[in-house]
């Protein structure tokens, strides 16, 4: 009776079975790629979107060019967001697919090497690479210029000079 139950697998409950099945559909994905499955992969519906909201900052831009758009545009600036929203909307709509048919590390990258060939991957890499680097140091311009206003209007009187904003993106980018 007990080497009949060591021989069966084991059966997980609830969650954990959920959890487990994911597991291994993910192991038999991406032996399909020609990947062995080395991380167990864990993230849900709230961290998926935390991880591509905090990547796409939509609070730099908005911090950085609202002003100018409202000084060069008027009230028309304002109908852009929904124009933009769309757009943005089909390019991760267009990312969720494909990153659903080729589930592997690297992304952009990766799904560039399966779609076409390793050229264009290569160039899609770099790029992808350089945006990642553009977008750190637009967050990193960005913040100083919100945040000694916003710490001025608190109290906290911190003067408003390239000393400052270099003190406050130091911290910034030594936090993230």
């Amino acid at each position: 009776m007990i080497a009949s139950r060591l021989n069966k697998p084991f059966q997980f409950q609830g969650r954990e079975a959920l959890e487990e099945q994911t597991h291994q559909a993910d192991v038999r994905d991406l032996a399909k790629f020609g990947y062995k499955q080395e991380l167990r992969r864990a993230l849900g519906v709230y961290s998926s979107f935390a991880v591509a909201f905090s990547y796409i900052s939509p609070s730099t831009g908005i911090f950085t060019l609202f002003i100018l758009g409202i000084a060069l545009a008027g009230p028309f600036f304002y109908w852009s967001w929904p124009i933009v929203v769309v757009g943005q909307l089909i390019i991760a709509l267009n990312f969720a697919e494909v990153s659903a048919h080729f589930p592997v590390a690297g992304s952009v990258y990766q799904w560039t090497k399966y779609l076409s060939n390793r050229t264009y991957s290569w160039f899609t890499g770099w790029i992808y690479l350089f945006a990642g680097i553009l977008t750190v140091a637009a967050v990193v311009w960005t913040i100083p210029q919100v945040l000694i206003p916003l710490l001025d209007n608190l109290g906290l009187n911190i003067p408003n000079t390239a000393d400052a904003e270099r003190n406050v993106a130091f911290l910034v980018l030594l936090s993230t």
